[in-house]
């Protein structure tokens, strides 16, 4: 009961200070929810499995097959059961109720960042700093409002870190709850907890907590019993009811690093090696950290704005380089370049709902970092030394802190417009039509629909889904591993489905492949397409993402 008290005691408010920021940062996100509605693709083809689950159909994307579709257990269990403690009545309040908790999670990671920096004597600008990037985060908000589970994991690292920095004699509860909390959140957590105990262990931060590394690395020890006591029936229960611990979603995705001969064990080593050069020539996630959604891959936003976040996301994930450094932020910026590593080497591709965990860690550093240059600029030492330019260095630290804060509040507020444009013309105007459309037009529910955008149209057409790259559908990887290859054209003469939905260019090159497919098997039925809504909005942030998805075409197979 002890442990369980000194556990929750973090979230206690004495303030009224921290009330009244606890409820900006809950107004801001939820007012980005109102304006947007903006519901994730993703959010669907977890939705799918959980409403089936709230029905009584097993935790299960199509009744009677037990394929693992998702990949966050709290991401899928906590929409579950919003929807049975509301009668299964509305899907649109479901989601509302989700994202009002989600919300409700960002308010008090900001609590728990807030008490991390009373506990080590920050100043109020890098606090501020801190704070008021972590609430205006356009992906951290918009992952945390629009269906996915980046709520879950900001209070977890949050947690992480809280148990990391401030004392405590039940460390191991704190510590391993915290660890067990990610893992429910995302199954790759480990890599960030991982990266995080590396960083605390070659910096070991100033604390009263830990004498040694000896001391720091028991303590962790401790706790991965607790976490691994947490997180134990999950993977239980998913290996019984799946068959496999892993979800299907992992193995669908990661498809080519399913066999690790000598070539790809090399090729992987040799990324590593390169990727300290590749960081910073080439796009990855460090480009991603504070970019906006998809701005490195499809564009449309201004490149001097994309540029300037890259070298700050830069600085984060080198500053553990720097010795002179805060030790800290040193351990912390670690946990960054480990994070970085994995996500642009160690995955086939950077998805932008994973780009807000290693944001959030690069965040905190880079308020460290303004904790150390304001120290640095108050120590009498220097200013005895150059007292002109240590009169005048504070107000331009003032300037650069203030213009990066205005750079995330201007890219906010720009993917505000982004989103709403994209739920009401791409999502509700186009994705949701053609899977209505579809259950419509089905011979019968056991009608197989080959795509690759799963979400909408999956839980709109409640078909049998042969979606690439096969993340609900064992047949699509079984067919890629067959086959190997990832070519349409391949994989639909394979598969056989009864409908088709396809972008122009997946259309483009399924001809380039094999021209009589799309000609004599099958016929195109239907065409979706809202690409003059699309062109109507003028100054449109991010308009090359929105025009990805513009236009479906729907074919039947003769």
């Amino acid at each position: 009961m002890n442990c369980f008290r000194d556990f929750t005691a973090i979230f206690s408010l004495n303030s009224k200070s921290l009330w009244k920021i606890a409820i900006g940062v809950f107004l801001v996100s939820i007012f980005f929810a109102l304006y947007t509605n903006h519901a994730w693709e993703d959010w669907y083809i977890t939705y799918r499995a959980s409403k089936n689950l709230a029905l009584g159909n097993g935790l299960v994307f199509i009744v009677g097959e037990r394929v693992h579709s998702f990949t966050s257990p709290l991401g899928t269990l906590v929409p579950a059961l919003l929807s049975f403690i509301t009668g299964n009545t509305s899907d649109e309040l479901v989601l509302w109720l989700y994202r009002i908790i989600c919300c409700g999670l960002l308010s008090l990671t900001s609590v728990l960042l807030l008490r991390i920096a009373q506990a080590t004597s920050m100043f109020n600008f890098s606090t501020a700093i801190m704070v008021g990037l972590f609430a205006f985060d356009a992906k951290i908000i918009d992952f945390s409002i629009n269906g996915q589970e980046t709520a879950f994991m900001m209070i977890f690292l949050a947690a992480l870190l809280y148990a990391l920095i401030i004392p405590s004699n039940n460390f191991p509860v704190r510590f391993g709850l915290s660890c067990a909390g990610l893992m429910w959140t995302r199954p790759d957590s480990f890599i960030y907890i991982g990266g995080l105990v590396l960083g605390f262990l070659l910096f070991m931060p100033e604390s009263p907590q830990f004498n040694s590394r000896r001391e720091l690395s028991k303590q962790i020890l401790l706790a991965g019993i607790v976490a691994l006591l947490a997180y134990l029936p999950w993977t239980l229960w998913t290996w019984y009811y799946y068959g496999t611990p892993i979800p299907h979603t992992i193995l669908a995705k990661g498809l080519a690093y399913s066999t690790l001969g000598i070539d790809r064990i090399w090729y992987l080593l040799t990324q590593i090696v390169e990727f300290p050069y590749t960081s910073v020539f080439e796009n990855s996630s460090v480009t991603d950290t504070f970019a906006p959604i998809y701005a490195s891959i499809y564009g449309g936003w201004n490149a001097g704005l994309v540029y300037e976040c890259k070298i700050l996301a830069l600085i984060c994930a080198y500053y553990w380089c720097l010795p002179g450094g805060r030790r800290l932020a040193r351990a912390v910026s670690f946990a960054v370049f480990v994070a970085h590593l994995y996500l642009s080497k160690l995955t086939p591709i950077v998805f932008p709902w994973y780009v807000p965990n290693v944001a959030f860690l690069s965040i905190f550093v880079l308020a460290q970092i303004m904790q150390q240059a304001m120290e640095v600029l108050g120590a009498e030492k220097y200013k005895v030394i150059a007292p002109r330019a240590f009169a005048y260095l504070p107000k331009v630290l003032y300037v650069c802190g203030g213009c990066v804060f205005l750079l995330c509040i201007t890219m906010t507020f720009a993917t505000g417009y982004e989103m709403n444009v994209q739920q009401e013309v791409i999502e509700n105007g186009n994705r949701k039509k053609v899977g209505s459309w579809l259950k419509e037009h089905a011979t019968s529910s056991l009608d197989t629909v080959f795509l690759e955008c799963l979400g909408y149209i999956g839980f709109y057409s409640q078909l049998k889904m042969l979606d690439f790259p096969g993340m609900s559908s064992p047949e699509v990887v079984a067919a890629r591993r067959k086959l190997g290859t990832n070519d349409f054209a391949a994989l639909i003469w394979e598969l056989q489905p009864n409908w088709l939905v396809l972008r122009p260019l997946e259309i483009y090159g399924i001809e380039a492949q094999m021209p009589d497919l799309l000609r004599s098997v099958y016929v195109a039925v239907e065409v979706f397409d809202v690409s003059d809504k699309i062109d109507s909005y003028a100054n449109l942030p991010g308009r090359p993402y929105l025009q990805f998805d513009q236009t479906f075409v729907v074919f039947k197979k003769q």
